[in-house]
């Protein structure tokens, strides 16, 4: 692949992550803001409705960039493994939390969301705080350290053990917080 392609599928990477990421920024801070009870609920609604549709773009904007950059690199190290598993772990979190949105639309007030709810909306958005840093972290030391980086000897134990402390987290929060 010649550089000129290269640096035009980069342009796009760092569009798609402007556009991407700076819409989760938003839609978190007007979530955060709801926490504090500094917005209402129909507030954040609109505001999802807006972003929702531009962190799809941003993501899937990344993935194609990305595969394109990734194929022209010709190797996966095992950093770059666990990048990947914070791009699939975007996209799953992006499904769930629509399906989140759609359940949030039957409360017209914050005082009517079970606690179930905003413990699920937490710990999603803190999935994808997690998984948009955690891929933007690696991206640069790639981009700026070096490109290949052979750390971790084994990525599959971190991947499981963030994959498993994200699933414990949730099962325990179910099981405790759907009493209330």
């Amino acid at each position: 692949m010649s550089a000129l392609i290269f640096y035009i599928f980069l342009f796009l990477h760092i569009v798609s992550l402007v556009i991407g990421f700076g819409s989760v920024i938003v839609v978190d801070t007007f979530g955060l803001l709801w926490i504090l009870k500094r917005r209402d609920l129909a507030a954040v609604n609109r505001v999802a409705d807006v972003t929702q549709k531009l962190i799809w773009i941003g993501w899937f904007g990344l993935v194609l960039s990305g595969t394109v950059m990734l194929t022209s690199k010709g190797f996966i190290d095992n950093l770059m493994w666990i990048k990947l598993f914070f791009v699939l772990l975007l996209g799953l979190n992006g499904i769930y939390l629509h399906v989140l949105k759609k359940a949030f639309g039957k409360f017209e007030q914050s005082n009517m969301v079970p606690v179930i709810y905003k413990f699920r909306i937490g710990l999603a958005s803190f999935v994808s705080q997690l998984g948009w840093w955690g891929a933007l972290t690696i991206g640069y030391l790639h981009a700026n350290w070096q490109h290949y980086i052979p750390w971790p000897a084994s990525p599959w134990l971190y991947i499981g053990g963030i994959a498993i402390m994200i699933l414990a987290t949730a099962l325990i929060g179910e099981i405790v917080l759907r009493k209330k």
